[in-house]
């Protein structure tokens, strides 16, 4: 476990941050600093989802931050991590099992140049910071869902994207679902402080997320069915040439069918120009087929 203790610029006033816990050395910090057990066991499990929680002399709130990268993860824990925060006036707590780039790059800008003062505002940085890596992850949806479209119409490449494209239906689904469980974590913060500029960033950010992940799933649902509708038409193109083959060749194998018959009263069998007399035909059916076909512009 590792644990940085930070002083903001109100000295009086703390930030405790927890990387890595164990169940035990989780359970021993709970103790020490009187954190219910209930909000203990939502910290240790991984898929818990966004919430937040007035409890007694502290505020508990539960984000997700996006850290999925692969395109084949679906499911809400292989795509983000949770971040579990307590905090009074006097404290905050921060916990969390991975590091996160918006931790790091907080204490710098924020907390070692003591730009900031109540615990409040520490915890409406780490929201942002949570839903900064919401914008990123939405840009590489927009990214790979634009990559997609591109082979679909302009390079007409057969690939299959059918698994590809659920992926992407299932990632922007559980983006828009965290986001939408994210609200509830901004508007408990919203109904217990006063709304300042940084919290009215946040809001407006969650907004403007809200309003992309919608795109961004309404996108993907669309390219799955102009790619299905794509796929239904080459199957369709496929399926017209070997019509057309058929169509050809059915009147040919049923004129070679009757002659193939073993008959003994079969006068043609016995004419001497028979086999050319046969062959004419067979070329005269095609050309009239294909006169045919060509009038209906089939061809």
């Amino acid at each position: 476990m590792k644990i940085r203790e930070f002083k903001l610029a109100d000295p009086q006033k703390t930030w405790i941050d927890i990387e890595s816990p164990t169940s035990a050395e989780l359970d021993r910090f709970a103790t020490d600093h009187n954190l219910q057990k209930s909000n203990i066991i939502d910290c240790l499990e991984a898929d818990h989802l966004p919430k937040f929680e007035d409890i007694e002399y502290l505020k508990f709130l539960i984000v997700r931050v996006i850290s999925g990268e692969n395109q084949i993860e679906h499911t809400v824990q292989e795509i983000s991590s949770k971040v579990a925060i307590f905090y009074n006036d006097d404290i905050i707590i921060s916990i969390h099992r991975l590091e996160h780039c918006f931790i790091e790059d907080l204490i710098p800008r924020y907390i070692e140049t003591q730009k900031l003062k109540t615990t409040e505002e520490v915890a409406i940085k780490l929201v942002k910071g949570a839903l900064r890596s919401f914008e990123k992850f939405q840009n590489q949806l927009n990214h790979h869902i634009d990559r997609i479209e591109d082979k679909i119409f302009l390079k007409n490449n057969s690939e299959n994207f059918l698994k590809e494209l659920y992926f992407l239906k299932r990632q922007s689904n559980i983006g828009k679902k965290l986001l939408l469980l994210t609200r509830e974590v901004i508007n408990g913060i919203r109904s217990h402080h006063k709304v300042n500029i940084d919290l009215r960033d946040a809001m407006d950010l969650h907004v403007k997320l809200e309003l992309f992940y919608d795109q961004l799933s309404e996108d993907v649902n669309n390219l799955l069915t102009i790619y299905l509708s794509v796929s239904s038409q080459k199957t369709n193109e496929v399926m017209k040439v070997l019509t057309g083959f058929s169509v050809f060749f059915l009147p040919l194998t049923f004129i070679v069918g009757v002659y193939g018959m073993n008959f003994e009263f079969m006068p043609e069998l016995h004419y001497q120009n028979a086999y050319p007399m046969v062959w004419a035909v067979m070329i005269v059916v095609v050309i009239l087929i294909g006169i045919w076909f060509k009038k209906r512009k089939w061809l």
